[in-house]
């Protein structure tokens, strides 16, 4: 899938770049009331499967502190946060984010997205990631994108998948979910075998 980065950004977005349905931006702490609306309208849809979060996660006050050390991050090179709304609407309909970005000898870095509870199955997600995947291979000179997904959450293994990534095996106690620190299979994508299918 490809992407290209938006001739003009809004006054929010530090970075933008677009697909044929889609805007994935690097947003600005100003807009923690849009991110927050979206947490809570699916605070229960991404329970089962996201990371555990104190309820104090879900307002706009500790919202503008995630997005701050967003911003940050992203500036320093550690971090791509990618808000994703549709062309024709400013709602928050998910993200794509890369982190623990490698350089020097490992040019690699993780990858974890989520998406509104009302915009799935309409391969949003599938065309969001592809293009950032590409992003990130283009623009960051990534060699390796990793991924890890709880066994159980099948929709987004069948989504990895279909983005051209490989199984290979398991992480064990990766992270705290709902509760619990799990397990979680294991995925990546060489920038080699990108460029093939590409």
């Amino acid at each position: 899938m490809d992407y290209k980065i938006a001739p003009r950004r809004g006054r929010y977005e530090m970075l933008a770049i677009e697909t044929d349905r889609l805007r994935l931006a690097v947003l600005k702490k100003s807009e923690a009331p849009r991110v927050t609306e979206y947490l809570i309208r699916n605070r229960d849809f991404h329970k089962r499967f996201a990371q555990t979060h104190a309820d104090s996660y879900f307002t706009i006050g500790e919202q503008r502190k995630f997005m701050a050390f967003d911003c940050d991050s992203f500036l320093s090179g550690s971090l791509v946060p990618l808000w994703i709304t549709l062309k024709d609407s400013d709602e928050i309909i998910g993200r794509v984010s890369f982190f623990n970005l490698a350089y020097g000898g490992m040019m690699n870095c993780a990858a974890g997205y989520h998406l509104d509870k009302d915009h799935v199955g309409k391969g949003y997600m599938t065309e969001a990631l592809q293009a950032a995947c590409s992003f990130m291979f283009r623009e960051y000179k990534m060699h390796r994108i990793e991924a890890f997904i709880l066994p159980e959450n099948e929709p987004s293994i069948r989504l990895i998948k279909r983005a051209g990534f490989t199984g290979e095996g398991k992480r064990i106690s990766y992270m705290h979910i709902n509760g619990q620190y799990r397990d979680h299979e294991a995925f990546y994508l060489l920038e080699p075998d990108y460029r093939k299918d590409a």
